[in-house]
């Protein structure tokens, strides 16, 4: 019950971000994000004030990731098109995967490793909820935001 409250709550949250300026938007989809992940992990106060610090710079080392990726990091005109989309790719994974084990030890100092793999868990719900979100809005129509969501 408790679950499907935090839904409703994240979904609602999420229909007034949707009328929200970009930044702001952001702002909120992180802020809901945080109530949920922090929910999921049961985070006491004291592991909450050490885990979000670097939580938060872990976020951000995986958004310059993706940002490079995006940009198409490997700009080597010797190789074709195709094979420079195969080989950002898999530079980009093994670059995630890098991150991912140079956090694993900062945030076992600072929450459990039931935790941890809760909060893998819980990211990729997270990500499913938000997609779904979005899914729904442009199946109604819901260009601009001004569409009222469920």
């Amino acid at each position: 019950m408790r679950k499907i409250g935090y839904i409703i709550i994240a979904l609602l949250t999420l229909a007034v971000a949707a009328k929200a300026q970009p930044g702001k938007r952001m702002e909120r989809v992180r802020a809901i994000k945080v109530a949920y992940i922090t929910d999921k992990l049961e985070l006491t106060t004291e592991q909450s004030a050490k885990f979000w610090p670097i939580y938060n710079r872990f976020e951000d080392e995986r958004l310059d990731i993706v940002r490079q990726y995006r940009r198409g990091a490997n700009t080597d005109p010797a190789t074709d098109e195709s094979m420079r989309s195969v080989d950002d790719d898999i530079e980009m994974h093994e670059k995630m995967l890098a991150l991912r084990k140079k956090y694993k030890d900062e945030f076992l100092k600072v929450i459990t490793a039931k935790q941890l793999a809760t909060l893998i868990d819980a990211e990729r719900e997270f990500k499913k909820m938000l997609l779904q979100q979005l899914k729904e809005r442009r199946e109604n129509g819901g260009g601009g935001g001004r569409r009222q969501m469920r």
